[in-house]
């Protein structure tokens, strides 16, 4: 069942949470000067345009990342410097009427080939490139394949950027270890199917048996109907940490009544092996974006429209967030 399409909700509050994560996780293997592999297992697009007709339909980039760049722009001082990296790489595309999916803002991170100052003219050996970072992405439905090739082709890192029309679920052990070995994984399927839920933790649990070092990412959506399957699904990873054993967190970020029926009302991400410190930066972060992107309860006008709400207003609104850390 393909009929997924990302278009109708790129830049949404769950796209907000996932990437500013993201974008954190980047950061700390950028530290050091060792090559990384990233893989992104549903890429989608890679681009998207808020002006399509299909965001427009839902308002959900209204109501995430608009929004998001407004209030941070009116009450700059209330924004965590956990967040400002995110926040300048989705202005640099708000600008033009674009947002970034996750293949875009890891293209971001694939660091420029330098040579290293190992070889020589006197010896004849040839100088060793530093910084090969790759890429790989994955992405099954056959429309949006095509639209991530020609978004992926752009400059000149484009030759280490592997794309790949498959499964990403049946594509896991032949994809898993990477070279290089350092990097992560994102998983973030569109839990369109029953089946996804079953098919992560087999997934994800046989890449982290067989790549132990790798930071491996879960996007999971909160919905009402899915209690049952979102607890199995975090045990089973958390379970699977513990074999190596290493850490596991949670980061979650409710924005609406978690009694509504009728969708989303909040999303999370697991990771497995995080980098130090990621629980604090993210209680940082989702406090302010729980501010920000929270619905307003019925009838309630205290949280404010422009930014960081003042204290006690966030009992205005559905916003709220949890950060679960099981540390080794």
């Amino acid at each position: 069942m393909l009929s997924y399409r990302h278009a109708f909700h790129a830049g949404n509050h769950a796209d907000i949470l996932k990437h500013s994560m993201l974008v954190l996780i980047l950061k700390s293997l950028q530290k050091k000067d060792k090559p990384y592999t990233l893989i992104d297992t549903h890429a989608g697009a890679g681009i998207y345009t808020l002006d399509d007709e299909r965001a427009v339909k839902t308002g959900e980039a209204e109501a995430g990342i608009v929004r998001l760049l407004r209030c941070a722009g009116e009450r700059p001082e209330s924004v965590p410097e956990e967040l400002l990296p995110y926040l300048d790489l989705c202005r640099a595309y708000e600008k033009d009427g674009r947002y970034p999916g996750s293949p875009e803002i890891m293209r971001n991170f694939l660091r420029p080939v330098a040579p290293a100052a190992t070889g020589s003219a006197k010896s004849g050996t040839a100088p060793v490139s530093l910084a090969q970072d790759k890429l790989v992405l994955m992405e099954l439905h056959n429309t949006e394949i095509d639209v991530l090739r020609i978004n992926m082709k752009r400059g000149s890192d484009s030759s280490r950027i592997n794309i790949h029309h498959r499964d990403a679920y049946a594509a896991m052990s032949a994809l898993v270890p990477p070279e290089p070995k350092r990097g992560l994984l994102l998983m973030d399927p569109s839990y369109e199917v029953d089946s996804d839920y079953t098919n992560v933790i087999d997934s994800l649990r046989t890449a982290h048996r067989r790549w132990t070092s790798g930071v491996i990412c879960l996007w999971y959506p909160l919905l009402k109907r899915r209690v049952a399957e979102t607890a199995q699904l975090k045990a089973a990873l958390r379970d699977a940490a513990a074999e190596t054993p290493c850490s596991f967190m949670t980061a979650e970020l409710v924005i609406d009544d978690e009694e509504n029926e009728a969708g989303l009302y909040g999303s999370g991400m697991a990771v497995i092996n995080p980098p130090w410190h990621l629980d604090d930066s993210m209680r940082k972060t989702l406090l302010y974006l729980a501010s920000v992107l929270g619905v307003k309860k019925t009838g309630s006008d205290a949280a404010s429209d422009a930014g960081f709400a003042p204290d006690g207003a966030q009992n205005a609104s559905f916003g709220s967030w949890n950060v679960d850390m099981y540390a080794v």
